[in-house]
């Protein structure tokens, strides 16, 4: 929890924090299936499934990081048609547990050119022992335990057990995939949707860091906890009261950056602050949350429905479109619509500061509009005729039948899991 993976998020909302919390949870069917050679196909599934409801690409490195696991424990198990049959319906169920957003992305994405998270063309110095050393030294002690692993697998590996071996194996992998040592710069030249993907090299260190916990609780629960039991005690503890005393103290110095800087939130590129120094620090301890989120803007485009002709720059036009505009407007929720009301002193055109998808229906002064009463900007903003005097726009999204359904069966999905695994736990079944 004191490592910088999680803490990701206190320090810059990182949302891949959130993934590594519930990592350690969800790598337990991959080291019960090299102990067993068997697939739990229930907590298999429930650990995708939970984790991709968490954050997608945390569950893509979940995935990646099972690999060594289950490659290894399929290669070794004489049933291996029996694990390819487990598999599969671990990969089914996890399909069904997950249908609220695989099914989402389908229903955007069939119909919609929705635009990228944006290419880091500097990807190869984003690594732990680059730019982003701050992985690998918060706290310091981790560092410490990435070098001991690594003196202690070498020394030692022929020893090794089974478990120990393909975890230590996953870490070095992973650490090498978040480090330069692995040729992120050419990698970056050959433009990889995969890697474009990625961004980041150092989000590998989230299943390193993991791997690493586990290999060393495996090391001192083997070569140490016998002989040295009190010693490792005093030695975690010590290390854990280190970890939290280097947190606590880059915690305060971030809080105490905020309250004493000029400017507590600076305008940077594509990031916007309307409010003086003190209005900002105010508005930390405001009741009225959106004070705050009133006075700062960013430009997030992703995924926001673009034409494919446009090659503008996205940040740019939402700046234009949305950020813009937003003050002209006041917005309100009607049930499952979303209403923008304005005055006009004159008739004519107007951008709304609204992402108008595929499915997106629009009703202005109760006349629902077609394709050729609106025109869209490169980041899919609707442009209408305004009158003089009041508007209300009605901003509605038509969901289909089988996107209702599969809601269903996917809420029934997890309550039947749950039924199963309370049943189970009993010996009922």
């Amino acid at each position: 929890m004191m490592t910088f993976s999680v803490q990701y998020w206190t320090f810059r909302q990182g949302f891949s924090s959130w993934g590594a919390a519930f990592m350690p949870w969800c790598m337990i069917p991959a080291i019960d299936f090299v102990k067993t050679k068997k697939v739990g196909v229930l907590r298999l599934a429930v650990a995708v499934a939970l984790m991709m409801q968490v954050h997608m690409l945390s569950c893509f490195l979940l995935i990646v990081s099972y690999l060594p696991f289950y490659l290894y424990g399929f290669i070794k198990s004489k049933e291996k048609k029996t694990i390819i049959i487990k598999g599969i319906q671990a990969v089914l169920l996890a399909l069904l547990l997950t249908t609220n957003v695989w099914a989402a992305l389908i229903d955007v994405g069939r119909n919609n050119n929705l635009v990228e998270p944006f290419i880091n063309s500097k990807l190869y110095i984003m690594t732990v022992n680059q730019r982003s050393i701050q992985w690998l030294i918060t706290p310091l002690p981790l560092l410490l335990l990435v070098l001991y692993q690594l003196y202690f697998s070498f020394r030692h590996w022929r020893h090794f057990d089974t478990l120990l071996r393909v975890t230590t194996g996953a870490f070095f992998f992973f650490l090498v995939l978040s480090s330069s040592i692995f040729p992120w710069y050419s990698i970056n030249k050959l433009n990889l949707s995969l890697v474009n993907l990625i961004q980041f090299p150092f989000r590998f260190f989230v299943p390193a860091t993991v791997l690493l916990l586990l290999a060393v609780a495996l090391v001192l629960e083997r070569y140490f906890d016998v002989k040295w039991s009190k010693l490792v005690t005093v030695g975690a503890i010590l290390i854990n009261l280190f970890s939290l005393a280097q947190l606590t103290h880059l915690q305060q110095e971030k809080i105490s950056e905020y309250y004493t800087a000029k400017h507590p939130i600076k305008t940077k590129k594509h990031t916007f602050v309307w409010g003086n120094s003190e209005e900002v620090r105010a508005s930390f301890h405001s009741s009225d949350l959106y004070e705050l989120l009133d006075l700062i803007s960013k430009s997030t485009p992703d995924y926001l429905p673009a034409e494919k002709s446009n090659k503008d720059n996205k940040y740019v036009l939402y700046e234009e479109f949305v950020i813009g505009h937003t003050d002209a407007f006041d917005k309100s929720q009607d049930g499952n619509a979303l209403i923008f009301t304005w005055t006009a002193d004159n008739s004519g055109k107007v951008n709304i500061p609204i992402a108008k998808y595929k499915d997106t229906e629009l009703t202005l002064n109760g006349k629902k509009l077609s394709r050729t009463d609106y025109s869209l900007s490169g980041i899919g903003t609707p442009t209408v005729t305004q009158k003089i005097g009041k508007n209300i726009l009605k901003i509605t999204y038509h969901i289909g039948v089988w996107f209702k359904a599969l809601l269903i069966a996917n809420a029934l999905t997890w309550l039947a899991t749950a039924g199963y695994a309370w049943l189970k736990k009993l010996r009922v079944i």
